[in-house]
């Protein structure tokens, strides 16, 4: 069987052929225990679908200026950034890119992973809106704010009444939800 041509030699419609459109590339993953674990409530504001329910970037032209996050295949095949098992990684040696874990499994992690969330925030190109209604699945509404150094959102429980604005705070995640003893140290949040 001949050898694949390194993603560089593609053509541009040979290039965009490989991709399923599956978008975990742009999702942010959570590492749990060794792996690269992808949620579809922490993906890249721009993250959209389509008709058929494929995964579309809605800046796709503009994304590397609209979304400094973004990578292109390579950096992101390098980055371990794609799908373990994405056509651009296929026949690359030790490769481990990002996942989602079975349903029974998730479950299992849920808990430490909403805690990890709401202690770290999340970065500043994910959807806010999708993360605090993730973090609200497991009980009250969340708000959130972007940190001093404009890198990260936080998030807080949403103890104001409706239409409140979030009062300002320093600089310090939110603290922990759940004691911190129940939070894995291989747990956290890129």
């Amino acid at each position: 069987m001949p050898e694949r041509p390194a993603l560089a030699d593609l053509t541009p419609a040979e290039h965009e052929a490989l991709c399923r459109r599956c978008g975990v590339s742009c999702h942010f993953a959570i590492p749990v225990n060794g792996l690269a674990v992808v949620l579809d409530e922490l993906r890249c504001k721009f993250l959209a679908r389509d008709e058929g329910g494929r995964y579309r970037c809605s800046v796709y032209e503009r994304r590397f200026e609209l979304a400094p996050w973004c990578h292109t295949a390579q950096g992101a095949l390098a980055g371990g950034f794609l799908a373990q098992d994405c056509p651009y990684a296929r026949g690359v040696p030790g490769y481990r890119g990002k996942v989602r874990l079975a349903p029974g499994l998730l479950q299992k992690v849920l808990p430490a992973i909403r805690a990890e969330v709401a202690r770290a925030g999340a970065p500043i190109g994910a959807d806010p809106d999708a993360v605090a209604g993730f973090l609200a699945g497991g009980g009250s509404p969340w708000q959130y704010r972007v940190s001093a150094d404009g890198t990260r959102y936080q998030f807080t429980p949403d103890a104001a009444p409706a239409g409140a604005e979030l009062a300002p705070q320093d600089d310090a995640p939110p603290a922990p939800q759940s004691p911190p003893a129940q939070r894995s140290p291989k747990l956290r949040v890129l």
